[in-house]
């Protein structure tokens, strides 16, 4: 017979060859690693921003008055958040506000030719409203700047007299552009058009508005002195800008933009530099807006075919 200390010696040596062999698996159960059986839920990818650049030379340009080169060159940029392409992956339609220009005493006024270029061009890409609703929806723009009954009307609102009243006895609320309920009306009842093509969003939250007029020929908003007018839109003029933008909610602005693309002139922009923003006056600033905006059409036309996949 095998004495005690013979069989305890063996079964401590069978203990050690199984502790050997089965050390990985032991290992293994201290490991933290997810069960294989376990699924593991995919998470969304959100669309990326998109940027767009182009720039091109365009040879014996008008206005080298001002600017005294045999050639301009042309720098284009286009920048859409990662919401505005999820918002037009959905192919919502959007509203392309009429082209606004700026005459020589500085009032705003709709530019209906260039409206229509722009909109042949942006409607191969995004799906827009008509026409009717463009200019309804400007025409409630301006009716809706009106009914805040700003200083110095050109024609008179009779809710303005009860304006006036409230602000007599102190129940005036706070003064913005707009009268916002008329805009969330007109919102509502075309509910299918999801964001706005204006050019600048900026220029459209500011007081510049208040120098609009609803055609070409018809009074401005109000009368302001050349001066107010001249400060508050020279901030919006020397290059093309438009913005796509959603409503903003309360506590934002009118129009919050997700996106713009933006033509400027490489060489006024130096001169600008170097002499300073006050070196060219408000009225010629005006008159490069009016010749950059068909280049400005021209660069939509090559941004439109460069806009991701996804979004057509």
């Amino acid at each position: 017979m095998m004495s005690y200390f013979s069989i305890t010696r063996r079964l401590c040596l069978v203990v050690a060859i199984a502790v050997m062999t089965s050390s990985c698996s032991v290992l293994d159960w201290f490991d933290n690693k997810p069960d294989a059986s376990t699924s593991v839920k995919p998470v969304a990818e959100k669309p990326s921003d998109w940027t767009f650049f182009h720039q091109w030379r365009v040879d014996n340009p008008p206005l080298q008055s001002l600017v005294p080169d045999e050639h301009m060159t042309l720098t284009g940029q286009c920048y859409f958040s990662a919401d505005m392409l999820a918002l037009l992956k959905s192919k919502p339609k959007g509203l392309l506000v009429p082209v606004i220009k700026t005459t020589r005493d500085l009032t705003l006024s709709p530019d209906l030719e260039n409206s229509v270029k722009l909109y042949q061009v942006l409607r191969s890409q995004f799906p827009l409203s008509g026409a009717g609703d463009s200019l309804t929806f400007y025409q409630t723009l301006l009716s809706s700047i009106e009914h805040t009954c700003p200083d110095n009307m050109t024609r008179e609102i009779d809710s303005c007299r009860f304006k006036r009243w409230m602000s007599y006895v102190g129940l005036e609320g706070k003064n913005t552009v707009y009268d916002k309920g008329r805009l969330t009306r007109w919102y509502t009842s075309h509910s299918s058009i999801k964001y706005l093509i204006m050019g600048s969003g900026d220029l459209f939250n500011s007081d510049a508005l208040l120098s609009a007029r609803y055609s070409e020929n018809s009074r401005v908003i109000t009368e302001q002195p050349l001066p107010v007018r001249e400060k508050s839109i020279r901030p919006y003029l020397g290059s093309v800008r438009f913005d796509w933008v959603v409503p903003g909610s309360d506590g934002q602005k009118p129009f919050v933009s997700l996106g713009s693309c933006t033509l400027s002139w490489q060489e006024l922009e130096q001169q600008r530099r170097l002499h300073g923003q006050g070196w060219m006056d408000t009225a010629s600033l005006a008159e490069v807006n009016k010749l950059l905006l068909p280049y400005f059409i021209e660069l939509m036309n090559e941004a439109t075919k460069a806009m991701p996949e996804q979004t057509r």
